[in-house]
Parts: C-alpha cells; sequence; structure tokens
C-alpha cells in the first residue's frame, strides 16, 4: 500500500501587520521528500505520529512536502502561497504515476493567503482534483482550526488535536494515519460533518484541561464507542480571523451508514456549547499592578503572559509594553523578558560582549499600539538563535529566531531576537543561559500553550492586560468580514438561527 504524505503549515492573523511571507518559510521550514521524514523522525510532530503508524502496518509512504512556517502572521504572501502549494501539488502529480492508496496532509486549518480566505480548503481541494473521488483524503488539524464547506467536502476526514496547551501531536498524526488506512483498506467510508457556530472566543479561556472545552471533549468520548463514529474533534478556532466563514465547530467523522447520526452527536454538542459560551470570558491582570504584585511576593516564579503580543497567535512579538513596565518599576530581582527587533540585534552583536549599550527596542513592525523604548545596559551573551523544544506537543523540534542577545539593564534581562518563535518552552530562556526558575518574574508572550511547561514549576501565572493585536478583548478589534450576527458582537439566543 503507498500512502502519500505532505503538509502545509501556518497560522494566518488578519490583524498582524506582519505578513506572511518567505522570511517565515526559510530553509530549515521547508524540507522535500524524504528530508520531510528524516526531519520529523524522532520527534513528537504529527509526520512522526503517521509515520509510526505506518511503519507498524508495513505502509510505503510517500514523502511529498514539509511546510512549517516559523511563526503566525498575517495571511501569506499571494506569490509564497501559490509557489508552496504548487510545488507540493507538483510532487503529488509525481507521485499519482504509481497508484496511491491515500493522502494524509498535515495542516493547521487556519491557513489564509492573499486571494484565498479559505487557503487550508483550496490546497484540499486541489489535492482532491489530483487524486480523484475516490483515493481516500485525511487531514490532520490543529485544534484552532476554522473548519469551512470546502474543507469537509473535499476531506474524508478531518482530525484535529484534542489538546489546548497542544500536547498531544504526535497522537493526532497517528489518529489521522489510522484513520486513512482503515479507508485505503475498505474497512471503512467515512464522511465528515460539522455543526458551525456562530461563535468567536478568545484563547486564554479555551483549554482543553478544564471548563467548557474538556467536558465536550469527555462528552465526545462517550460518543466513540457508538457504532460507526470514528472521530470527533472540537474546534474553538483561532480568534483573530476577519473570514466569511469564521466561527468555531464542532466535527465529527463517521462511517457513511451513520451519516445521520453524526450530525445529531455534533448538533448535541454544539448545543452544549453554546448555552456555556458565557464561561469564556477572560478575566486580565493590569499590567503595572500585578508586576509590583510579583516583585513583593516571597515565591517565584510569577510566570506573566503577554497573550496581546504572542508570535504563536500572529503578533509580531515587538511589544514595548511589559518591557517599559519592567523597567520602570526597577526591580531589585532578576526579571525575564523578550522582544523581536532585528535591529537592535544588528547593533549590539557589532558592539560585542561585555559592551554598555543604549539602543532602541520594539515597535518595528509597523504597529502604532506601543511605541519604541531606549534601554541601556551590557550585552551578556550573544546566539545564533535556534534551540530544541523540549516540552510535550513540539518535543524535538527546532526553533530558529535567528541571531539573538541577551542584554541586562539592571535585573531586567531581555532576550533580543531577530524573529518571532512560538513560546510555549522555557527552552526559550534557558538556551540562552536564563533558567526560570532563578526569576522572580519571566514574560511569556503566549495565551495559554506555555501552561503545559510553566505550569509544574509555576508560582503565580496571570494573563496581562496589555494592548496588542492578539488581545483577547475581541470586541475590540475591527472586525469587518466575519457573518453577523457573531457572539460575542451582537445579541443572540439561538445560534441555529444564523445565517
Amino acid at each position: 500500500m503507498r500512502i502519500a504524505i505532505g503538509s502545509f503549515v501556518q497560522e494566518s492573523q488578519f490583524f498582524s501587520p506582519v505578513k506572511g511571507a518567505w522570511q517565515h518559510f526559510g530553509p530549515e521550514q521547508i524540507a522535500r521528500g524524504r528530508a520531510m521524514l528524516d526531519a520529523a523522525a524522532g520527534t513528537r510532530s504529527e509526520v512522526a505520529g503517521a509515520m509510526d503508524v505506518a511503519a507498524r502496518r508495513g505502509i510505503r509512504l510517500v514523502p511529498l512536502l514539509r511546510a512549517m512556517s516559523s511563526s503566525s502572521s498575517a495571511p501569506i504572501v499571494r506569490e509564497v502561497y501559490e509557489s508552496i502549494r504548487d510545488e507540493l501539488l507538483a510532487r503529488l502529480r509525481e507521485a499519482i504515476a504509481e497508484p496511491l492508496d491515500g493522502v494524509l496532509m498535515v495542516m493547521h486549518g487556519a491557513m489564509s493567503a492573499e486571494g484565498y480566505d479559505d487557503a487550508t480548503g483550496d490546497v484540499l481541494q486541489r489535492v482532491r482534483e489530483i487524486i480523484g473521488p475516490r483515493t481516500p483524503l485525511v487531514a490532520t488539524l490543529d485544534l484552532h482550526a476554522n473548519i469551512t464547506r470546502l474543507m469537509c467536502e473535499a476531506a474524508d476526514g478531518l482530525v484535529g488535536y484534542l489538546t489546548f496547551p497542544h500536547v498531544d501531536l504526535y497522537e493526532t498524526g497517528a489518529r489521522g494515519m489510522q484513520l486513512l488506512l482503515d479507508a485505503a483498506a475498505g474497512k471503512i467510508k467515512p464522511v465528515t460533518v460539522m455543526a458551525k457556530l456562530p461563535m468567536i472566543i478568545p484563547a486564554e479561556n479555551a483549554q482543553t484541561t478544564h471548563g467548557v472545552i474538556h467536558d465536550l471533549l469527555l462528552t465526545a468520548q462517550t460518543h466513540l464507542t457508538e457504532p460507526g463514529i470514528l472521530d470527533i474533534s472540537i474546534f474553538p478556532m483561532q480568534p483573530w480571523m476577519d473570514a466569511p466563514e469564521a466561527g468555531c465547530a464542532v466535527v465529527v467523522v463517521a462511517d457513511e451508514a451513520q451519516h445521520r447520526r453524526a450530525e445529531e452527536v455534533a448538533v448535541q454538542l454544539a448545543d452544549t456549547w453554546w448555552r456555556r459560551r458565557e464561561e469564556h470570558r477572560v478575566e486580565l491582570a493590569p499590567t503595572e499592578q500585578t508586576i509590583a504584585e510579583a516583585l513583593a511576593s516571597e515565591r517565584k516564579p510569577w510566570v506573566l503572559a503577554d497573550s496581546a503580543d504572542a508570535p504563536s497567535s500572529g503578533a509580531p512579538g515587538d511589544s514595548t509594553v511589559t518591557l517599559k513596565a519592567l523597567l520602570d518599576a526597577q526591580p531589585a530581582k532578576d526579571c525575564y523578558t523578550n522582544i523581536v527587533d532585528p535591529q537592535a540585534v544588528a547593533a549590539m552583536i557589532e558592539a560585542g560582549v561585555g559592551s554598555e549599550v543604549t539602543v532602541s527596542l520594539g515597535a518595528c513592525s509597523g504597529t502604532t499600539l506601543y511605541r519604541p523604548v531606549s534601554v541601556s545596559g551590557r550585552v551578556r551573551l550573544i546566539s545564533d538563535g535556534a534551540f530544541v523544544h523540549k516540552g510535550e506537543g513540539l518535543r524535538g523540534a527546532t526553533m530558529h529566531r535567528g541571531r539573538t542577545v541577551v542584554l541586562q539593564a539592571g535585573r531586567v534581562h531581555i532576550v533580543v531576537m531577530e524573529r518571532a518563535c512560538i513560546q510555549w518552552d522555557p527552552e526559550l530562556y534557558r538556551s540562552v543561559g536564563l533558567e526560570p526558575m532563578d526569576a522572580q518574574i519571566v514574560i511569556v508572550k503566549s495565551p495559554a500553550g506555555f501552561r503545559a511547561a510553566y505550569s509544574p514549576f509555576a508560582a503565580e501565572i496571570r494573563v496581562l492586560d496589555a494592548p496588542g493585536v492578539c488581545t483577547p478583548n475581541l470586541t475590540t478589534l475591527p472586525y469587518a468580514r466575519i457573518p453577523r450576527p457573531m457572539w460575542p458582537f451582537d445579541p443572540m439566543d439561538d445560534w441555529r438561527t444564523a445565517p
């Protein structure tokens, strides 16, 4: 049996000032052919999970292309998107020179590009056109995918993460491959149904460790014992997508004979979710007040999330709000923070380790939400910026943040990097000699993904009320293209009456 496997992963944030471009898809982010499998081997990625299932069943994998954006951003520039997409599709056309028994696509599900609101659906539809209607096609997706009608029509099965913070990438790849192989062997004929909710919720309060989505997933497990119900995913969606089909979704994959039952299950879960929607509202901590409270505490570390500037959500990572608040507090205890500023990195590298410098930091992406801050301090360390993710989820993956400098201003240690990167793992700091457990305050730019790695040792975790393009105060953002009515923007009683 021959199974093709490809991957195109990017998460689009429609309010970000940074367009998805080649800088997000550098040489280390793209792997072709066999190199795709070699790069995944030994990691906790979806591709690795799929590979291991295939190996156990003696399946021959035909690797196409893996393109993974280094961080979320605004929709991808059209030329970049079409170039990557078309190369992936060209490799698929070469692969079908011999019969293919199925295709697994590792996607994100919230990818957009200039001219393609639903870039995920576009890729899946074009894959379907190449392989024809009978060859099974399954896609794995991030829990924050924005599920569309086109995605459901193009793929036989859509399989999403079941965790947030995301710690089941490997297991999701395994689930997707298992579903695909069962379909290819004729054991099942999967169909995908969706219940779409007119609801956008902040990421900070959409975790699976507790609360609404945790409870929905427990209920979903009971339905998976029913004959013919093959897979259930809950998708709270990446909330900063200003797209015509935006909204949360419940997706059920079932054997064809249970199509109607799958629709009933999806609607039942959606009803429960809708009734509990108010539980998703987020309580934020005032920035200056929280920093003062943390510095006065005898316990450490306080992990403070500047989620509005989270690169994993699509922010540029160059906010100066928490940095300025830390500097103004003149802490007598060590505090760690980070910022993206390639110009400052270049200047400090030229000055050299040990140099006393004054640099302008931050606000280099063009945003008007904050201004650069002048910082004087000592250059303590220079690094190439690469580090290996050691926490769950992306374990084994190498993060590339470009050249990186540690600037110490008093007791404030600032990790200044050329490129934004996901901040789920303490290795962001440990890789440059800063141990988060030794600090009084550690700033992480992530809404919730950091909790898996930081919760075991954090004295306190707070989400700060700071400005940024990824603010959880969704009603303050200039949405213009989402369907209306939409909660929490409009008063609504019944989700089923939405257009």
